[in-house]
């Protein structure tokens, strides 16, 4: 047998005292949008310029959490009502306007802004969408953003966007099991030591 039982036993016993027993995979820790801290933005005519005729409120700063995020209102004409969830966004338009049009534009849209990386892997425009043309192609995404572009799309009071959002899985952190390893070379060493 390579190593004795005692050796085996004692190793367990040291790596369950460094705090590392979970030798065995552990759960991933949880992925997605709630609780992430982040702040919305209006901009046109490019991803760089604030729209100023925006007002966000109660603010454009926000925590993912229960319930409708912040309504971003457009010029007193148009209310954009955005609501995370852990996977999904939803924006829901509401209009005095009876059938309006985005101008066109490289940009038109909302931009969010997280404080920490998202872990975002794909974002897909869900079927329940009713604004005609917002298709997958109008929704992009950075390590810390998501970019929702609507230029040159018409709406009426009552449209609706769904995105849905799907997370990379985390990477397990290299220095857990240089630990684990390290633990066990020493354990070896000091019993061929006594041996």
């Amino acid at each position: 047998m390579l190593f004795s039982r005692g050796f085996l036993f004692s190793a367990a016993l040291a790596v369950s005292a460094l705090g590392l027993s979970g030798l065995v995979a552990s759960p991933a820790a949880a992925v997605g949008l709630t609780g992430q801290s982040m702040s919305a933005g209006y901009y046109l005519p490019d991803t760089v310029t604030v729209y100023p005729f925006v007002v966000f409120s109660p603010s454009p700063s926000f925590v993912v959490g229960a319930g409708q995020e912040t309504d971003g209102n457009v010029e007193d004409v148009t209310h954009l009502l955005v609501d995370f969830a852990d996977d999904t966004l939803d924006i829901t338009l509401t209009t005095v306007l009876s059938s309006p049009t985005w101008q066109t534009q490289v940009f038109n849209g909302l931009i969010f802004t997280s404080a920490l990386p998202h872990d975002i892997a794909t974002a897909t425009v869900d079927g329940s969408t009713t604004m005609v043309g917002f298709d997958n192609t109008r929704v992009s995404f950075t390590s810390n953003e998501i970019l929702v572009n609507w230029s040159g799309l018409s709406y009426v009071n009552g449209t609706t966007l769904k995105i849905n959002f799907t997370f990379a899985e985390p990477i397990p952190e290299p220095a857990s099991g240089l630990l684990v390893g390290g633990g066990l070379l020493g354990l070896a060493f000091v019993r061929r030591k006594r041996a």
